[in-house]
C-alpha cells in the first residue's frame, strides 16, 4: 500500500502536480503518521512548488507554511534517524529558508552520521550542501565575504566541500595542499 501511494505521488511530482503529490502524501500521513516517507514526501513536494511557482499569492501571503515544510522535514529526521536522504533534505531546506545557523548544525549531524557508518555515503550531500551554503551567504552578503555572517560560515562551507570530496577531515586536505 505504501509503495502505491509513494508511485503515485512521485507520478504527481514527475508532471508537475506538486499540489496534488502533498494532497496524495498528506493522505499517506493520516493513515500512517508513524512513516517517515509520507512527512518527506509531502516536503519534497512542496519545495518543488515553491522552486517552480513561487510561494507567494496575489496578496503577498505565502502559499505553503515554511514552517510546515521545516516540521514534516524534521519529523521525517526523527522518525528515521539513520536516514542521510532525510538529514540532508532538512538541512538543505533549512539554507533555503534561510536559517543558515540550524542547517548547519544538521549538516554536522549528517557528517556525525557518515562517520559512524562506513556504509553510509554523505559525500555528494555534503558537497551539494557546502555548495548551497556558499550560494546563501553570496546573496546574503551581495558576495562580500568580509561580512560576518561569511566569514562565520564560509569555513563550514569549506570544510564541507572537502569531506564531500571524500576527505576524512579539512586537516587531511591540508597536507596535500601545503608544499613540501
Amino acid at each position: 500500500m505504501t509503495d502505491d501511494i509513494v508511485t503515485t505521488a512521485a507520478q504527481q511530482i514527475t508532471q508537475g502536480d506538486y499540489m496534488g503529490a502533498m494532497s496524495t502524501f498528506e493522505a499517506h500521513i493520516s493513515d500512517n503518521p508513524d512513516d517517515p516517507s509520507g512527512y518527506h514526501g509531502w516536503a519534497e513536494a512542496a519545495l518543488f512548488e515553491i522552486q517552480e511557482n513561487g510561494n507567494l499569492d496575489e496578496k503577498g501571503n505565502d502559499r505553503i507554511n515554511e514552517g510546515q515544510v521545516q516540521s514534516y522535514l524534521r519529523r521525517a529526521c526523527s522518525l528515521a534517524p539513520d536516514n542521510a536522504d532525510y538529514r540532508a533534505a532538512y538541512a538543505n531546506a533549512l539554507i533555503e529558508f534561510d536559517r543558515i545557523p540550524m542547517a548547519v548544525r544538521e549538516l554536522r549531524k549528517l557528517v556525525d552520521l557518515g562517520s559512524a557508518s562506513e556504509e553510509v555515503d554523505i559525500s555528494f550531500h555534503l558537497y551539494e550542501a557546502a555548495r548551497l551554503l556558499i550560494e546563501s551567504i553570496d546573496v546574503k552578503t551581495n558576495f562580500d565575504r568580509s561580512a560576518p555572517i561569511a566569514r562565520q560560515f564560509i569555513k563550514d562551507a569549506v570544510e564541507f566541500s572537502l569531506l564531500g570530496l571524500g576527505f576524512q577531515s579539512a586537516d587531511e586536505a591540508m597536507e596535500y595542499l601545503i608544499e613540501d
